[in-house]
This record gives structure tokens, C-alpha cells and sequence, in this order.
């Protein structure tokens, strides 16, 4: 697996929005946008594309799973599941080996893309296949207090153990009844799996972690033992969200990301403020990128409108929008060097960003490995099959998945 560094380039965004009508001189009446919840514009965003592009904007707002499916199905049938589709990054090559998205090369315009960060994440084979939205570091921030109260410091976090007596500490202490907020889902494993040094997947995309000798093994079988242990709540067992009980002061650590400072240190969202700071990744520190883009139905009857869309929302109004309201980095150059002060904990994230490492999202495969891995993680945790078992499952899947591709 290819270490990557990520560069916050400063050029401007110089995109000329609404510059063209369709082919055939045909205009939609209506575009329709479908994303999660975390990309949705605001009524007022929404106005002001409506207002400049004389389009009305549907926004078919529903949850990440409802979301994917909802392509796919229709992408099946041959039809359109809306003209401008929210990708993730376990999505997009999912999404574009089915067919079901457009290659964005003639249409995206050169001016918009040299503004925006994180390009590069959205090409497959040399082509570009979706726009990026926003860029996001995967990180922990943490309740400053919390250690202050056990008498430590971050400078104590040295390791994975050191994480562990910390959290134990707190909880003997009656501090917290389950101090870390984070899900029992594969990011909680990736997190710690990388920043201990596992890659999960060789050169090849063949596993890895199934070997006691790696670090993702141990990475895998402590996930579940914190469970056990009480450190992770029994609530992420059937809901993973992990953020609210964080911001509501009911636990120390918090799986998080590049942003979430802005969250979790405003006192009208958040118990925790203005206390929380990020906490730099224990051990060898690898952390991965979870960005997300926006991309083109390849079955919209209107894809120049659809990139007129995709382009006002990598300008200023969605961008700042979505800093504001989600903590979500703006993709944006532009609007990154705008924020300026505005960006909590900007040295921390610079800090953290020094270590990245790659996950082969851009496999067609991999968004049904990771299914696969949040539901052995979930047998794990409720004692239905023990996590070395598990995990020899979950490796034995992936070789069988990727020959299937091959």
C-alpha cells in the first residue's frame, strides 16, 4: 500500500458557473441531488443556486445505505436515480464499474478542478468520475479535562496501552461510563490497524491482517476486547453514529475528523466545549482519507446542468455551508484560505496529515468487503464468534471477492 502526502495546493477557485445550456438547447426545469444527510445545502444554499441558474434543486436527502442501493437499483433498470449523486469513497468505484455514473472529463471545467483539493482521489484508470465535495482526515479528538482529571496529558498517549489505561482510568474513576466514543465498525479497526503500522491490504490488495504477526490483527481482537471491557457503549451495536454522545460530554475520546473541532468546540452543540482538541494518532500515527465528491447520473438526460449544479457546489455558499453546519473541510481552495483563524486545531490537523496511508477504495470490491467487515465485527462484539475466527472469515471473503473481480 502506497503512502500518500496530502498537499493543501493555494490556488483560487475560478469556476464560470452557468455557462451553458444543454445539448440540443434543451434546460431542465428541475434537477434532483441525492445525498446523505451531512451533504445536504441548506434552504437558503438551495435559493441561491434556484435564483442564479433559473433551475429548481430536489434534494433527495437519505442515508448512506439507502443511498448506494438506490443507485444501484436503478442502475439495473436503465433509469436515473437522480442528475447529480453524492459519492463516498468506498462508493464511487462501486458506482463506476456498475455503470451507473459519467465519466466527468468532458465536462468538468479545468478552472474548477485546479481550485479544489483532492482531485486525484476520484480518478479511476486516468478519468475522472466525480468532483471532489469535501476532503476528510479520519483523526480522534478528545476532552482536554478528561485527561487533566486522571493527571495525564496527550504527550502520555503514546501508545495504544496507554490509550487503553487512560480510558480505564476514567472509567474507574466513574469519570465515564463508556469513554470512548467510536462505532464497532471497520473505521474503528482501520484507525487503530494503521496508526500501529498494519497496511490491511499488500501492494496486490491481497489481506493481510489475518496474520497473527500483523499489527491489524491485534488491531481487530482490540476493537472487540474494549467492548468487553466497557470502554465502547452496547448503543454502537445497533446505531454506529458515535458523534452525539461525544458532544454531549458522555465520553473522553471521540473517533472523529479534519473539522470536527468546529463541532465539538461550539457551546451551543457541544458539553464538551471549549475543551476538545485532537489527539495525534498513537504509535507509528498512519492515519487514511475519507472524501467525498459529487458525481453525474449516467442515465441524466441533462448532464451539462448536472456539472452547473456540481460547480456551484464547490463554490463559497455550499462549501462555507458545510463547515459551518458539519465541521466537513472545504475542498475548496479558496474558501480554506478564507477561513483562515476560523479553522480550530489547524496545526494539529497539518501534524496528523504528515502520516497517510492509502485503503483500496478505488476496487470495485471493496465496499462489499467493508459490509462484510462491520458485520463480523458486530458477531465479534456480541460473543456470537470469537475475533481470531472472524477475522480468518473476513480474509478468506476478500480473496474470494477480489478473484471475483479479476
Amino acid at each position: 500500500m502506497k503512502r500518500i502526502p496530502v498537499i493543501i495546493p493555494l490556488l483560487l477557485l475560478a469556476a464560470g458557473l452557468f455557462a451553458t445550456g444543454e445539448v440540443e438547447g434543451q434546460r431542465p426545469d428541475k434537477l434532483v441531488y441525492l445525498t446523505p444527510p451531512w451533504g445536504a445545502p441548506s434552504d437558503e444554499v438551495v435559493a441561491v443556486f434556484e435564483e442564479r441558474s433559473g433551475i429548481d434543486l430536489e434534494v433527495a436527502t437519505v442515508d448512506i445505505d439507502t443511498s448506494r442501493d438506490r443507485v444501484l437499483t436503478a442502475t439495473a433498470g436503465n433509469t436515473s436515480p437522480a442528475d447529480v449523486i453524492f459519492v463516498s469513497a468506498d462508493t464511487f468505484a462501486a458506482f463506476q464499474s456498475a455503470g451507473a455514473i459519467r465519466a466527468l472529463g468532458d465536462l468538468a471545467p479545468a478552472a474548477m478542478l485546479d481550485g479544489l483539493a483532492g482531485v486525484d482521489q476520484f480518478v479511476l484508470d486516468g478519468v475522472l468520475w466525480a468532483v471532489p465535495l469535501y476532503q476528510q482526515m479520519v483523526m480522534i479528538d478528545y476532552d482536554t479535562t478528561s485527561l487533566d482529571a486522571v493527571g495525564l496529558t496527550a504527550a502520555d498517549i503514546a501508545t495504544w496501552d496507554d490509550f487503553e489505561a487512560a480510558m480505564l482510568a476514567m472509567k474507574e474513576r466513574g469519570l465515564y461510563e463508556y469513554p470512548y466514543a467510536a462505532g464497532i465498525r471497520p473505521w474503528t479497526w482501520y484507525l487503530i490497524a494503521l496508526s500501529s503500522g498494519s497496511e490491511l491490504f499488500d501492494s496486490a490488495d491481497d489481506p493481510v491482517f489475518d496474520d497473527p504477526s500483523d499489527p491489524g490483527y491485534a488491531a481487530f481482537v482490540r476493537v472487540t476486547e474494549w467492548f468487553e471491557k466497557g470502554l465502547i457503549s452496547p448503543e454502537r451495536l445497533s446505531s454506529a453514529n458515535p458523534h452525539p454522545s461525544f458532544w454531549a460530554g458522555q465520553a473522553a475520546f471521540h473517533q472523529a475528523w479534519q473539522g470536527s473541532l468546529g463541532l465539538a468546540n461550539d457551546a451551543e452543540r457541544s458539553k464538551v466545549a471549549p475543551n476538545a482538541d485532537y489527539l495525534l494518532l498513537p504509535e507509528q500515527h498512519f492515519t487514511w482519507l475519507l472524501p467525498a465528491g459529487l458525481t453525474v447520473s449516467a442515465f441524466t438526460d441533462f448532464p451539462q446542468a448536472a456539472m452547473e449544479l456540481i460547480e456551484f457546489f464547490a463554490g463559497q455558499d455550499m462549501q462555507r455551508f458545510l463547515f459551518d453546519a458539519n465541521g466537513l473541510f472545504p475542498a475548496s481552495t479558496s474558501v480554506f484560505q478564507a477561513l483562515g483563524d476560523a479553522i480550530d486545531g489547524f496545526e494539529a490537523m497539518n501534524e496528523q496529515a504528515e502520516y497517510i496511508v492509502t485503503i483500496p477504495y478505488d476496487q470495485p470490491w471493496y465496499i462489499e468487503f467493508e459490509k462484510q467487515a462491520e458485520q463480523l465485527m458486530l458477531r465479534a462484539a456480541r460473543g456470537e464468534q470469537s475475533p481470531e475466527d472472524a477475522l480468518v472469515e473476513l480474509a478468506a471473503f476478500a480473496r474470494a471477492l477480489k478473484a471475483e473481480y479479476e
